[in-house]
C-alpha cells in the first residue's frame, strides 16, 4: 500500500498531521537560520535546500527568511520547479552542481542519517565548498536510539546491527524501504569540525503532540519528561571556517 492509503491508519500520521510536522519543522529551521544565518561578504544571499524531495521545505524558507533558494535532492530526475517556482535540481550531497562559494547557507534537515557512511565526509566537505566563508548548515538529524525508531515506526530498531534492521524492517508498517544509518549527532559533530566546520549550536528536539497520529499521543505524553533526555532528534547550526 501507498502512504497516501496508509495516512491516519495506526502509527501513520493523517494529512492534517504530516501538515502540522512540516509547519513545525519548517518554523523551527526557519528561525535558526534567521538567528545565525546573514548575507556574507563575498555570499549571493542563496540558500540550498540538500535533501528537498519535493521542495515543500524549500518554499517554507523562501517565505519565512531573507535567502532566495534552491533545493537538490537524489530522487529528482530532471531540473523542475517546487510548488512555489523555485528551482529544483537533480544531484547529491556529495556532488553538488554549483560553483564554490555560491551559497551563505545550507538547509540539512532529515538527510544526513540517509548518506552512505562511505560518502559523509565527501557529503561535508562538498557543502562546505559551495558556502561561502562564514556560511553555515542547518539542519536536523533523528535520533536511532529514540525507543520509537522514525523510520520505521518499530521499537528500538536503531539499537540492532545492520542485518538484523534488514529482517526487523519486514514487521514495519511503512510502505517506504529501509534507507537509513545509524548515525548520532556526537558522531555527525566529531566529522564536521575535522572537515572545516564550527559547531554554533546543537540542542534536543522533538515534536509536539498535534504532529503524532492520534493512536500514539497518549504514550507520546507520557514520555515528554523522558524525552527531555533521550530526545526525538537534535538540531544543528555549523558554520564554515577558514
Amino acid at each position: 500500500m501507498t502512504a497516501e492509503a496508509l495516512a491516519g491508519t495506526g502509527v501513520m500520521q493523517s494529512q492534517d498531521e504530516w501538515d502540522a510536522r512540516n509547519r513545525v519543522l519548517a518554523d523551527s529551521m526557519s528561525g535558526l537560520i534567521n538567528r545565525y544565518a546573514s548575507v556574507t561578504d563575498v555570499g549571493s544571499g542563496r540558500g540550498i535546500d540538500v535533501g528537498c524531495q519535493k521542495g515543500a521545505l524549500t518554499d517554507a524558507m523562501e517565505s519565512a527568511t531573507e535567502f532566495t533558494w534552491a533545493g537538490i535532492d537524489p530522487t529528482i530526475e530532471e531540473p523542475r520547479s517546487s510548488a512555489g517556482g523555485l528551482d529544483l535540481l537533480p544531484g547529491t550531497a556529495d556532488q553538488l552542481p554549483f560553483e564554490d562559494e555560491s551559497f551563505d547557507v545550507a538547509l540539512f534537515a532529515n538527510v544526513y542519517e540517509h548518506v552512505l557512511p562511505g560518502r559523509r565526509e565527501a557529503s561535508l566537505t562538498e557543502i562546505r565548498r559551495v558556502l561561502a566563508p562564514g556560511g553555515v548548515v542547518v539542519g536536523q538529524i533523528p535520533n536511532p536510539y529514540f525507543p520509537v525508531e522514525s523510520h520505521s515506526r518499530l521499537p528500538f530498531m536503531g539499537w540492532l546491527p545492520m542485518r538484523a534492521q534488514k529482517v526487523y524492517w519486514r514487521l514495519s508498517p511503512v510502505p517506504w524501504e529501509h534507507d537509513f544509518f545509524v548515525v548520532t549527532m556526537r558522531q555527525m559533530r566529531a566529522t564536521a569540525e575535522e572537515l572545516g566546520y564550527h559547531t554554533m549550536y546543537v540542542s534536543n528536539f522533538n515534536y509536539p503532540p498535534e504532529v503524532i497520529p492520534s493512536a500514539l499521543r497518549t504514550a507520546w505524553r507520557a514520555l515528554e519528561r523522558p524525552m527531555r533526555f533521550m530526545p526525538w532528534a537534535w538540531q544543528f547550526v555549523l558554520r564554515r571556517t577558514d
